[in-house]
């Protein structure tokens, strides 16, 4: 990663639906894109750590040189289109569905941002998030139901 020029990490869930317990998913916003990956989640309890849990933000820019470094090279850089289609191959969720699932609900970014990754409003990220919960509650509930051959 180059020097920090008033960029901000986002961060959202911990990395559980990857197996990295101990990670965190963030992405870096960059002028044109994100980068997506993971951190380790302890970055996020130091104490010369300025955190923005409001926002689920740290300014990157206001990090020391060393930090900053030691920051970049813990950060795993993630494809977020092969999450998604890893998450429609293990799931029932359709292509549009796993994206809404990584971005806004993984790396919790906010409706404005997804909808630019999406290429639609966000209006639709609201719907498709909607989408989204409904399909898992109903999975949930049907998961409970006892299916007995005859």
């Amino acid at each position: 990663m180059s020097a920090p020029d008033d960029r901000w990490l986002y961060y959202g869930a911990v990395a559980t639906p990857i197996d990295r317990a101990e990670r965190t998913f963030g992405y870096v916003d960059d002028a044109e894109h994100p980068r997506f990956g993971t951190f380790p989640t302890a970055f996020l309890g130091r104490s010369d750590v300025s955190v923005d849990e409001e926002r689920g933000r740290i300014s990157l820019s206001a990090l020391d040189r060393d930090l900053y470094r030691r920051f970049g090279n813990g950060f795993d850089r993630l494809d977020v289109g092969v999450l998604a289609a890893d998450l429609v191959e293990e799931t029932l969720f359709t292509p549009r569905e796993a994206r809404i699932v990584v971005l806004y609900g993984w790396f919790d970014m906010d409706r404005d941002t997804a909808a630019d990754a999406l290429e639609t409003d966000p209006d639709g990220v609201a719907s498709l998030a909607a989408a989204v919960r409904s399909r898992r509650e109903r999975a949930d509930r049907t998961a409970t139901v006892r299916f007995v051959p005859e």
